[in-house]
């Protein structure tokens, strides 16, 4: 089983592949889907509550070990991202991760999911070979 991680994404559809391609290094516990649910699941689960409210069926909601990192999708701008880690602030400080759109990438469709977890997997692989998986702060992808 891979690293524990909260996946936010505006559809089930493409949360579906996103969760895939990130298998086996980390595995998704749990789907959020609007600005709004993120900020009663996120605390909720940083928490270490072995229960927490959802509005999604996908995700293993194994809340055994805690998160190490929000991944967030293009869905979730700025004002939406603010409110989460505002939530959140200060409960367990843990990475929030968002895409670089000024990056290229695909249409959406499975290439597009394909391409943003190869940036995720660079992006977790270097903040925690520099000690960084317990910075409380946006990272892009």
């Amino acid at each position: 089983m891979g690293a524990p991680v909260i996946l936010c994404g505006k559809t089930e559809e493409i949360g579906r592949g996103v969760i895939a391609f990130l298998k086996p290094e980390y595995d998704v516990i749990h789907f959020v889907m609007t600005p709004e649910a993120g900020v009663a699941q996120i605390p909720a689960i940083l928490q270490g509550e072995q229960a927490p409210p959802s509005d999604s069926t996908l995700g293993t909601k194994d809340y055994s070990k805690p998160p190490i990192a929000v991944i967030l999708g293009a869905a979730f701008d700025d004002a939406g991202t603010e409110v989460m880690m505002r939530a959140a602030a200060g409960i367990r400080p843990v990475p929030w991760l968002r895409p670089d759109t000024t990056k290229p990438a695909p249409p959406l469709g499975p290439e597009y999911g394909k391409a943003m977890v190869e940036r995720i997997k660079e992006l977790l692989a270097q903040l925690r070979e520099e000690g960084k998986l317990d910075e409380e702060k946006v990272q892009w992808y």
